[in-house]
């Protein structure tokens, strides 16, 4: 089952999504950096538009930008991922280890919109665009990484940052768009800046 926690999803299942729309699409770049920052941005837009967390466990901030705690056995690297990402568990009922293979097929109207929202936004950049939009200055990798006092290799990004970031984000696409309520937000604006990883 995909969802562990009440209405959870498992990020395997978020990223296995991103697996299965990138090879339906034919897309060729996506690799272990991209995989872990695209479903960064997913749990960013779940947080900023449904008040609630996408999948289980934890976000750190790490050199090479926002890192899935879940993932980080999964994907490493940088060859492109082709195939989906296979969990193994114990059997309840027989004690043995199983593969499972997680996707979010019993995600909510909320979450599913959430999945292809993120992929039509981020989907088709290149992993380097997507690394400038996911570590822009003034975002949670940012302030986190950057801060003068950080002691460590990783740092936690908690969810209220990203929330309040993303939720930055869809206001300033809302002024743009003019769409009616943040909820309504249907393009997310996505200008990668070259020059400072800074965007508009």
């Amino acid at each position: 089952c995909a969802l562990p926690i009440c209405g959870m999803l498992e990020a395997v299942a978020v990223a296995n999504h991103f697996i299965a729309q990138a090879a339906s699409e034919r897309l060729r770049d996506l690799n272990p950096p991209k995989l872990h920052e695209l479903t960064y941005c997913a749990q960013g837009w779940h947080l900023a538009m449904l008040g609630t967390s996408l999948f289980d466990g934890g976000i750190v901030a790490t050199v090479n930008g926002p890192r899935i705690a879940a993932l980080q056995d999964h994907l490493s690297g940088t060859k492109r991922v082709l195939e989906p990402l296979v969990v193994r568990r114990s059997d309840p009922q027989s004690g043995k280890m199983i593969e499972l293979t997680p996707h979010p097929q019993a995600a909510d109207e909320g979450t599913r919109r959430v999945l292809a929202i993120t992929w039509k936004a981020y989907g088709k950049l290149s992993g380097y665009d997507l690394s400038l939009v996911t570590r822009e200055q003034g975002g949670p990798w940012d302030l986190l990484w950057n801060d003068p006092d950080r002691g460590a290799d990783t740092v936690d990004i908690p969810n209220e940052t990203i929330r309040l970031w993303f939720r930055q984000l869809a206001e300033r696409n809302r002024k743009v768009t003019s769409a009616k309520s943040v909820k309504d937000t249907q393009r997310i604006l996505v200008t990668p800046n070259r020059d400072g990883i800074k965007s508009t």
